[in-house]
Parts: C-alpha cells; sequence; structure tokens
C-alpha cells in the first residue's frame, strides 16, 4: 500500500509537469491562478457549510441508524459486562448500579462511597475508584463505539479521545428517563461531531474543488482566454514544465493536509500507510499529529 501511495503522488507530479511542458509557462500561470481561486473558494465555502449539513441533515440520520442499532441497550448491564471483563467485579444490585451512575459527579468517586457504605474498607473502597477510574478512561470509549456498532473501535477510541468526565456525560445521559433517546444523541452531538464534521468538511471541498475547475475551464473556454496568447517556445515550454511540478507538489502537500486532518479526527481510522510511504510521507508528516 505505501508504494502504491508514492506511485500515484509521484504520477500526478509527472501529470502535471507533462501538461506544464505542453501549455507553456504563460498559459500554465492562468491556469494555475485559477486553480488556485478554487482552492480558496472551496475551502471557505466547506467550512462554512459543513457544521449546518452535519448538524441538520447527517446528525437527524446517524441518531436513527445509532438508535436501530442500540434497540434494546441497557447501560447498567453494558458498564457491568465490561467492568467484569476488566477484572472489576461489582457487589451491587442493578438499582445501586444505576444510582451510581446517575450521580451529577464524578462516577467512580460514586463507586467509593457506594463501597464505604456497604462496609468496604477504606482501600478497597479506593481501590475501586481508581479501577472505575481507569476503566472510565481507557476503556469505556471503546466498548461504547463497539456497541454502536464500529468495527475499530480501539483505534477510533484513541483518535476522539473521549475523556472520563465526558465517558460520565455519556453514561449519564443513557441512565436518564429516555436514555436511549438521549444518549444516542449525546453521542452524535459530543463524540462524533468533529469526526463527522471534518469528514463532510473535506468531501464538500473535492467536490465543491472539481466543480470550480470545470466551471473555469468552460469560461475559459467560451471567453477564449488562452486562444490569443503567443505561440508557446522552448523556454516557455521548460518554465510550464517547473511550473506544472510545482503544482503538482501542490496537489500533494493539500491532499496530506486534508489526509492527515482526516486521520486525526478519526474519520480514517489507520494512518500507517500514509506513514510508511516514503515521498508522501515526507508531506503527511509535515500535518500528523501521530
Amino acid at each position: 500500500m505505501p508504494w502504491i501511495i508514492d506511485l500515484a503522488a509521484l504520477a500526478l507530479i509527472a501529470l502535471t509537469a507533462f501538461i506544464g511542458y505542453k501549455r507553456g509557462f504563460i498559459r500554465y500561470v492562468i491556469k494555475l491562478l485559477g486553480t488556485a481561486a478554487c482552492i480558496v473558494a472551496a475551502l471557505i465555502v466547506s467550512d462554512m457549510i459543513s457544521g449546518p449539513i452535519y448538524r441538520n441533515i447527517v446528525a437527524p440520520r446517524l441518531e436513527n441508524s445509532i438508535r436501530d442499532e442500540l434497540r434494546g441497550f441497557d447501560i447498567t448491564q453494558d458498564v457491568r459486562k465490561s467492568l467484569e471483563e476488566s477484572g472489576v467485579e461489582l457487589d451491587m444490585t442493578d438499582d445501586e448500579l444505576k444510582k451510581i451512575l446517575s450521580d451529577n459527579g464524578s462516577i467512580s468517586a460514586a463507586f467509593e462511597r457506594e463501597a464505604l457504605s456497604s462496609g468496604k474498607t477504606k482501600e478497597e473502597a479506593a481501590e475501586l475508584r481508581d479501577k472505575t477510574q481507569n476503566f472510565f478512561e481507557n476503556d469505556f470509549g471503546t466498548s461504547m463505539l463497539k456497541s454502536v456498532g464500529f468495527g475499530n473501535a480501539e483505534i477510533l477510541n484513541d483518535k476522539l479521545d473521549i475523556s472520563a468526565a465526558k465517558a460520565f456525560d455519556l453514561v449519564r445521559a443513557f441512565a436518564s428517563r429516555d436514555g436511549l433517546t438521549k444518549g444516542v444523541n449525546y453521542i452524535v452531538t459530543n463524540v462524533l461531531d468533529k469526526m463527522m464534521t471534518a469528514l463532510i468538511r473535506y468531501v464538500l471541498f473535492i467536490v465543491l474543488f472539481i466543480i470550480g475547475e470545470a466551471i473555469l475551464a468552460v469560461v475559459f473556454s467560451i471567453a477564449g482566454v488562452l486562444d490569443h496568447l503567443p505561440a508557446v517556445s522552448g523556454t516557455n515550454r521548460f518554465l510550464g514544465l517547473l511550473l506544472g511540478i510545482l503544482k503538482g507538489v501542490l496537489y500533494i502537500v493539500l491532499a496530506a493536509a486534508i489526509i492527515s486532518s482526516l486521520c486525526d479526527s478519526g474519520a480514517v481510522a489507520d494512518s500507517s500507510p500514509y506513514e510508511d510511504s516514503h515521498f508522501f510521507g515526507m508531506f503527511f508528516s509535515l500535518f500528523h499529529k501521530g
């Protein structure tokens, strides 16, 4: 896979260099200025409308999909099972556990208080607090994402960086009255929002950029902007070739920035093919947080 990415990047530069050589420097400068304008316009518009599109169009559909996936979901049983898989045995009823999960403060501290009230020693209660805190900080997000239906839950959990505070809020939402609706809404608006908005933004950018380039080509053709330029000389061709290489590098930098942002947001789970590529990897490393 990494060598395919490198090959595609080099092929792109070769293509833009060839086009630059054929068109010559002057014609290519005009086209490059048009391309730059399309990039700027696509970035501005996609950034402006990606949030509203997510909130008003994508989010409601995503909520319905997740709600169907979680039909019959019980946060009490899910947390109990996940904690037991993590080596934490809970000696309490479901009602007692649900009361803890509904606590308005730190849920791990609520576990500690419940343990003390049930006759556990301070050391045992503190151990339970630390274990549940570690679970909510590191494992709960993975468990929840698996329940939602994400196959790459471990990697996605790392990308989304679901903190203990966010995990507590999500648990409280599911433990409340009408918990399924509130819990799913919290996932869509507070957990997946940045990832999905980033994905929509860059898909829109690519679509708008292609449309802009197509419109620009039609306008140039109708207006005959390039028809009255002087014939392409040898020097003009050579400078056009250099400008074509520059344009190819610009495309690669843009692609690296977009893919890096998608990797960092969690929209692209596996960044290793881009990191392991040699040529494209140099550009990717400029943006990727790792």
